[in-house]
């Protein structure tokens, strides 16, 4: 089991409620790294290194993060959380319910507090290309812990970015904490 958890900032309320009892030391990667997978392999193998070399580190990035996520972690000698990303950490699955709705786009709260980064400043997208990107989707839907306040305003100028209707969801963290607390002691 471990006792150090390396991942993405994206989750950060979430897992630092869920962990607020446990002693665990956490690391933090910028959130949108896996827009640039050699920058995201980079951050990984420096955060690794930093947090020492034995087996009590936690991979808190989904396996579709970067395409050689599980390589990554096995030259390592370290486990991943057995989900593709960040939504179905938090959904599990009822993400195959919700995808048989309609073609959706999933957000949290961090990815709203953070979609400048991700898409304009990472990716470069100006609004064409916004638009041409989220285009085919029917809906985004907003995955609400309660933890984080959502500001209407955030949600019109992502509204006002994608032109693609948003939804919010309210959500349970009980599949994030099954994932987190099967690996960590």
């Amino acid at each position: 089991m471990a006792n150090k958890l390396l991942c993405c900032e994206i989750l950060r309320t979430e897992i630092e409620q869920l962990l607020k009892e446990k002693t665990v030391e956490i690391q933090y990667l910028e959130a949108g790294l896996h827009a640039d997978l050699k920058k995201l392999e980079h951050a990984i193998k420096t955060g690794l290194e930093n947090m020492g070399n034995n087996n009590d580190v936690l991979l808190g990035f989904g396996t579709m993060c970067h395409p050689e996520m599980e390589l990554l972690a096995a030259n390592y000698g370290k486990n991943t959380l057995q989900a593709k990303n960040c939504i179905e950490m938090l959904l599990g699955d009822k993400l195959k319910e919700l995808d048989a709705q309609s073609r959706t786009f999933y957000i949290t709260s961090g990815w709203l507090e953070n979609w400048r980064k991700i898409f304009i400043e990472q990716l470069k997208w100006d609004s064409i290309d916004a638009r041409q990107n989220f285009g085919f989707y029917d809906r985004i839907l907003l995955l609400d812990t309660g933890l984080i306040p959502l500001e209407d305003e955030q949600i019109l100028e992502f509204f006002e970015y994608t032109q693609v209707p948003i939804e919010i969801i309210p959500i349970e963290l009980d599949n994030l904490k099954k994932l987190l607390f099967a690996n960590l002691d």
